[in-house]
């Protein structure tokens, strides 16, 4: 009985540093107490996956959360933009400012919605849109300003806001990255005339897949309720698949067992059992034969749930990124963060500039830790089709240049202090 136990301390001691403990980028914000919920219903109330009453209710919830009168829920936050931009009506030939650094399922809504988008070149200092290149690309076909809050930066929306006010154009937000991020105590979101957030894997809350369009305009609202309306639910097997896949990711990347989980991980991509969040048709423009889509009961049941703990996840990612700032201020990185003191971002990765981005990756790897890197193509990911969306090379060569050596860190409930010292060490050594 002694041996056991002086084998099972030393295990202890060996198992609980660092050569067991991977740090991934996703996976980070699902609880078990979610888990359960979902292992629940797909047992025992297979008959409620689809549709039913948390629908409406997780709608409310972010509206209330959000501070706006209207919320409406879709099966991903692209296609929450597209029934924004049907519902403002937009028409064949018409026009979307947007900057040229974003993911290629934001250009496939506007070509799908009958629209062009119009490249902006982004500002160095934060990754957004540059506004004072704004107005020389409107034209009379100019129907929309599309305001992307990116990482921990926002938008200058009071000159976005008075330009569109000058040409009659309306402004929607993309807030994939800033859900509960903050300017002078108003929540991005709620300049605009809509904005859309999105609940993907790697998101600051997670349904799996999922998105959400807000927006205080009543006839707005009104089309957006009856394009939602019009809309089908995905097949309850791929629901299924939605929902195994948040359990799959969250067990197999937990830090302690993901040196072994993803093994298991690979042979889950290997046969196609998970659900790609960009198909290899949207990479090339093609529209999926269901969009949009709603969002299923399952998915707003646990999207209920972590909005209840999105105070713990925000407070939780601010100190990751306080803690990848203090030891990466004086190494050779540039470092996005908003020196504006009414912003409060949300970190949904901490992102740096460095010279060495393939070197750094290596590093990361047998240290055992990912390394982000959106965006790495002016259209994200990498492959996507430029003349399917209209992007012509040199048309943003500020961020053409950025996406060579962007790369961005983890700052999910699921790393530690001592994991992000780790992290901020491997890039000062690299």
């Amino acid at each position: 009985m002694k041996m056991f136990r002086k084998l099972y301390t030393l295990f202890r001691k060996f198992y609980s540093r660092n050569y067991f403990r991977e740090i991934r980028l996703i996976s980070g914000t699902i609880t078990y107490r979610e888990i359960l919920i979902i292992l629940y219903y797909l047992i025992f109330k297979r008959r409620e996956i689809v549709n039913g009453r948390y629908i409406r209710k997780y709608e409310k919830k972010f509206a209330e959360y959000m501070g706006v009168k209207y919320a409406f829920s879709f099966g991903a936050g692209r296609m929450a933009f597209y029934s924004i931009l049907k519902a403002i009506g937009i028409e064949d030939g018409d026009e979307v400012i947007l900057p040229g650094y974003t993911c290629v399922v934001v250009p496939d809504a506007i070509v799908y919605s009958g629209a062009k988008p119009i490249y902006i070149d982004i500002d160095p200092d934060t990754l957004c849109i540059d506004v004072n290149k704004i107005e020389a690309k409107i034209t009379p076909r100019t129907r929309v300003i599309y305001a992307q809050h990116t990482f921990a930066s926002f938008c200058n929306m009071q000159k976005i806001l008075d330009i569109a006010k000058r040409h009659n154009l309306k402004v929607i937000e993309d807030c994939a990255h800033a859900l509960g991020a903050e300017y002078n105590g108003k929540k991005a979101g709620t300049y605009g005339d809509a904005a859309y957030f999105t609940t993907e894997l790697s998101k600051i809350i997670s349904t799996g897949m999922g998105g959400m369009a807000i927006t205080d305009d009543f006839e707005l609202a009104k089309k957006i309720a009856q394009i939602q309306k019009n809309s089908q639910f995905l097949d309850q097997e791929i629901i299924e698949k939605i929902s195994l896949q948040i359990i799959i990711y969250n067990i197999l990347l937990h830090p302690r067992i993901s040196f072994i989980g993803k093994f298991f991980l690979n042979f889950f991509y290997r046969y196609r059992l998970n659900v790609e969040s960009t198909t290899c048709d949207e990479m090339n423009c093609i529209m999926p034969e269901k969009y949009p889509v709603k969002l299923s009961n399952i998915q707003a049941r646990v999207g209920l749930l972590q909005l209840e703990n999105i105070h713990k996840n925000i407070k939780h990612r601010r100190k990751i990124a306080q803690i990848y700032r203090k030891l990466l201020k004086d190494s050779p990185v540039k470092l996005y963060e908003s020196y504006d003191e009414l912003y409060l971002p949300v970190y949904i990765r901490y992102n740096l500039l460095v010279k060495n981005r393939d070197e750094l990756k290596e590093k990361f790897l047998h240290n055992n830790c990912d390394l982000g890197e959106w965006f790495n193509s002016v259209i994200h990911p990498k492959g996507s089709s430029f003349d399917n969306v209209y992007y012509k090379k040199g048309t943003c060569p500020i961020a053409e240049e950025i996406v060579k050596n962007n790369v961005n860190l983890p700052t999910h409930l699921r790393v530690k202090e001592n994991d992000a010292k780790r992290i901020a060490n491997i890039i000062k050594r690299c």
